[in-house]
């Protein structure tokens, strides 16, 4: 079976951006690392010379980049390490080879230009989840076909593939409802992106469907990572609130953080406070209590964007697209019905 990218990555417990970068000799991985996954490659019989020399087999080069402007969503979790592995897939069965690359904030420009000039870069995937409005100037300036990946602007035309954020949020707080709960508030991150703001119009939208007063003092701001989240949440309930009886979060990391703090402060979950997520990452199916949440296919998702990305190399026209993969609810032991 053929070595890949996302096989060296798990052997090596790095993310496939790593082990990219370390097979197209990028600089920026410590020694260490680079020798732990050359050792990796070479011991399983394989060497990187076929590796790179896929692209000599291959329709041409598809390229992914990660576009971190902060890092404070995006990281090696579950969710890109799935969406990373359904892209990957599906440019290998389309004939094309894919190579990663995270850019910072300061370098999306320039980079996307020296890709885009590059001549065997045929097309750019963008994973565009920490992305903000101003940052698509440098998007629209690029001649080369490009699709941004998990973030849109409605008043920007460019090739977009998504998650319905707005159902998703919408269904989660519905089920909440349904469930008898009234008093609903919202974990949100105290870091916005455009995924978050969408789950939230679709949170406003549920309640006031609803017909439920909305209460500020219900909606939580907490960072983004399972460890700022827990501290944040342990904070704020230091302070003796008055809780709703469920909570709809941003995604499952945050609520995983926050459920951990209100377990250390003798809240029960869902006895006391209900609780949902989004994303239906892994640890959902086996906390304690198991979270319930929207769960999102992000190997569909990546191969949506390849599908996508590959029809704009191949047509002699340019145009504009949206593509928004829809999501389900997933019912588990953390909503209580009242």
């Amino acid at each position: 079976m053929p070595m890949t990218i996302k096989k060296i990555a798990e052997a090596a417990n790095v993310s496939p951006a790593t082990v990219s970068m370390v097979i197209n000799n990028k600089p920026g991985i410590s020694p260490a690392t680079r020798d732990k996954i050359l050792k990796i490659v070479q011991s399983s019989g394989y060497n990187i010379s076929p590796l790179k020399g896929a692209l000599a087999q291959s329709g041409g080069t598809i390229q992914l980049t990660i576009y971190k402007k902060h890092s404070q969503v995006v990281a090696d979790t579950a969710f890109f390490e799935a969406l990373i592995a359904g892209i990957e897939s599906r440019a290998s069965r389309n004939g094309y080879q894919l190579t990663i690359k995270s850019v910072s904030n300061r370098r999306l420009g320039a980079d996307l230009i020296r890709s885009g000039n590059g001549n065997t870069v045929e097309g750019i995937l963008l994973l565009g989840t920490e992305m903000h409005k101003t940052d698509m100037l440098d998007v629209l300036k690029l001649d080369t076909p490009l699709l941004v990946l998990d973030t849109c602007f409605f008043d920007i035309p460019a090739n977009y593939v998504v998650i319905d954020n707005i159902s998703g949020a919408f269904m989660g707080v519905n089920h909440l409802i349904e469930s008898g709960h009234r008093k609903i508030g919202y974990l949100k991150s105290s870091v916005n992106i455009q995924n978050f703001s969408e789950r939230y119009e679709g949170y406003i939208k549920a309640m006031n469907t609803a017909n439920i007063k909305l209460h500020d003092a219900h909606t939580v701001l907490l960072h983004p990572t399972i460890e700022g989240a827990h501290n944040d949440m342990a904070i704020y309930l230091s302070r003796s609130p008055a809780l709703p009886t469920a909570f709809f979060s941003d995604n499952d990391i945050i609520a995983f953080g926050a459920m951990k703090a209100m377990k250390e402060a003798g809240i029960q979950i869902p006895k006391d406070v209900s609780l949902i997520g989004f994303d239906d990452m892994p640890f959902c199916a086996i906390s304690e209590p198991s979270l319930s949440t929207i769960s999102v296919n992000k190997k569909i998702l990546g191969n949506f964007a390849v599908e996508n990305l590959l029809k704009l190399i191949s047509s002699k026209n340019k145009y504009h697209s949206k593509t928004v993969l829809g999501v389900e609810l997933v019912s588990r032991d953390s909503v209580l019905s009242i």
